[in-house]
């Protein structure tokens, strides 16, 4: 697992995921539908909902290992996890998965401010981060 920095960390959620949206609208409308297909999403909503329930679940999982030495995250079904979060937002406009999105990756951006030094020696720390924020930027980028 790579060490990331805090400014990787930042940079990540403020310049990639900050402009997500954005890059995505982008697109032409082709390319969105070919980019969501890929993506296995029928629409923006549905993938960005997928993020910010991935975030709400590893915010306060980074906040239990900064005071639970033992802690370790628990298994997910992947699959199940991802369905549940899409079904969550099935009723939502793309306007709203935005302002959760938005909402929630604040939320991170702070967390990762405030994390003390210590917290980049962890490596459950270490993998929770680089794999919630850089790794899943990377596994959903958005094609240049």
């Amino acid at each position: 697992m790579p060490n990331v920095t805090r400014q990787q960390l930042l940079e990540s959620l403020d310049q990639g995921w900050g402009t997500y949206a954005a890059c995505f609208h982008q697109l032409s409308a082709p390319e969105q539908a070919t980019f969501l297909q890929q993506q296995g999403y029928a629409r923006l909503a549905d993938l960005l909902a997928h993020v910010t329930a991935w975030w709400s679940e590893g915010i306060p999982a980074v906040e239990r290992m900064l005071t639970d030495a033992a802690y370790q995250s628990p298994d997910v079904d992947v699959d199940a996890f991802n369905a549940r979060a899409v079904a969550a937002a099935a009723e939502c406009s793309e306007a709203d998965a935005q302002a959760a999105f938005d909402s929630t990756r604040r939320a991170f951006l702070a967390l990762v401010q405030r994390l003390p030094e210590a917290a980049f020696k962890d490596e459950r720390i270490q993998w929770r981060l680089h794999i919630e924020i850089i790794g899943h930027l990377e596994e959903h980028a958005i094609p240049a």
